[in-house]
């Protein structure tokens, strides 16, 4: 069998510079199933060339910004890592990773992967890890995921497949937060929230049900969606997390003060706090140096918060996925850009895009400018902008034609805010740029 686990080696290796030249496909899932088809054990096996720590990051949103922390902070530690960092999260995007990469005289020190929540059981199957870092669980493609309570049981099964890993868990986010492995978990959090000018942010109440007894839990702080310092009467609680951290929010970094440390995050939103809270937590596990120094040089990935040019333009490129990211991101929209928002509703991104009704677009409603629309679900997202009180909006379904309609009327910064599939393509537009 050893043997077969080479030779799909070289055939994903090869199948990869092929798929390459010929453009006939990124290759992120081809190679993957090519290459359980040659050796259906090849996660046991390549598990024997990271051999140092096997690190996992899964939840709803934020497992790629968080796993691009980590792996930035370990390769600027001199650490040899492995990572997904394309973002391809379910199993063959994982395999086709590891076979791509890994090279058998020369073996990796660490492995980080990004693992979208309903396969962690397949690959803890066969490829322990070391921690998992749980970033939250919200409501998310309801046709995959039904609800976030079910999403935790598949993720528990993952960890039970690998009872003794580390997990490193969001403190505030109720759900994933009760989640166990044979170790005590290690809990990160946030205590307060300012503003740049130094005031403490006030968050809209919300209302939510105790994952354990599914009655209405007391908040003494809720900072977004059901994320906070919380409680119930049957004795569910927020536990005291070992890195509790004050965060304040700027507009184009975030500063971290935990206990006598401040980080500086090249990153916006309350929710890239969070993010990068987690992979600080994971970092002191696991003895980083230089966290501070080595955040302030982060890239963020393709669409998370990411800076481009589009004709020389400013853009802000975000993801959007469902109510409680995209309301977070809302908070963060500059209302003087000129905006897309691009919608699809393909597999990739839940073919249930009732999601929208749950957004707070009212905060466009005093957006300053035309507000593009494109994609397969162009007329849906129009229909609820103009019920939100959005009124100069414009539909350009092609995605393509409306970005190069976005470049000819802009007369400012710009924001995109785009769900997977059509991030995918705007990735692919030439007149979208790279900063240097």
């Amino acid at each position: 069998m050893k043997l077969r686990f080479y030779l799909s080696l070289i055939i994903a290796k090869f199948s990869y510079i092929f798929l390459k030249v010929t453009k006939l496909s990124s290759g992120t899932a081809i190679i993957g199933l090519l290459t359980l088809k040659i050796c259906p054990d090849f996660l046991k096996y390549v598990s024997t060339y990271i051999k140092k720590t096997k690190i996992n990051i899964t939840g709803t949103n934020g497992k790629t910004t968080t796993s691009g922390l980590i792996s930035h902070l370990l390769k600027k530690s001199g650490k040899r890592i492995v990572t997904n960092s394309e973002g391809a999260n379910m199993l063959n995007g994982i395999i086709n990773t590891l076979a791509t990469k890994i090279c058998p005289i020369r073996p990796f020190e660490y492995s980080v992967i990004e693992t979208d929540e309903a396969f962690l059981e397949k690959v803890y199957g066969k490829f322990n890890g070391d921690y998992l870092l749980v970033t939250n669980l919200f409501e998310d493609q309801t046709d995959r995921f039904a609800n976030p309570v079910y999403t935790k049981t598949l993720i528990q099964k993952g960890i039970d497949k690998n009872p003794e890993v580390q997990l490193i868990l969001n403190a505030d986010e109720p759900i994933s937060a009760s989640l166990k492995s044979n170790k005590a978990s290690i809990y990160f959090g946030i205590n307060n929230v300012f503003n740049s000018e130094g005031n403490l942010v006030e968050y809209e109440k919300n209302s939510f049900k105790c994952p354990v007894c599914e009655q209405d839990m007391s908040y003494s702080k809720n900072f977004y969606s059901q994320q906070g310092h919380y409680s119930c009467n049957c004795g569910y609680k927020r536990q005291t997390p070992k890195y509790l951290a004050d965060v304040k929010l700027y507009d184009k970094h975030i500063e971290i003060s935990l206990k006598d440390e401040v980080f500086n995050i090249p990153l916006v939103g309350l929710y890239n706090a969070y993010n990068a809270l987690g992979a600080i937590a994971l970092a002191k596990e696991l003895g980083i140096e230089n966290i501070n120094a080595n955040l302030k040089t982060f890239k963020v990935a393709f669409g998370r918060s990411e800076k481009r040019l589009l004709n020389g333009h400013d853009t802000l490129i975000q993801l959007i996925k469902n109510p409680a990211g995209t309301n977070e991101v809302l908070k963060t929209v500059d209302l003087n850009s000129n905006i897309l928002i691009a919608i699809n509703n393909n597999i990739a991104d839940g073919k249930d895009i009732s999601w929208i009704e749950q957004v707070n677009f009212e905060r466009l409603a005093d957006v300053n400018k035309e507000c593009i629309v494109t994609g397969l679900c162009a007329e849906e997202i129009k229909q609820r902008l103009i019920k939100a009180g959005v009124k100069n909006t414009k539909l350009i379904p092609n995605i393509k034609e409306a970005v190069s309609y976005l470049s000819k009327i802009a007369d400012g910064n710009i924001t995109i805010l785009t769900t997977y599939t059509a991030l995918l393509k705007i990735d692919k537009i030439k007149e979208i740029r790279k900063c240097y």
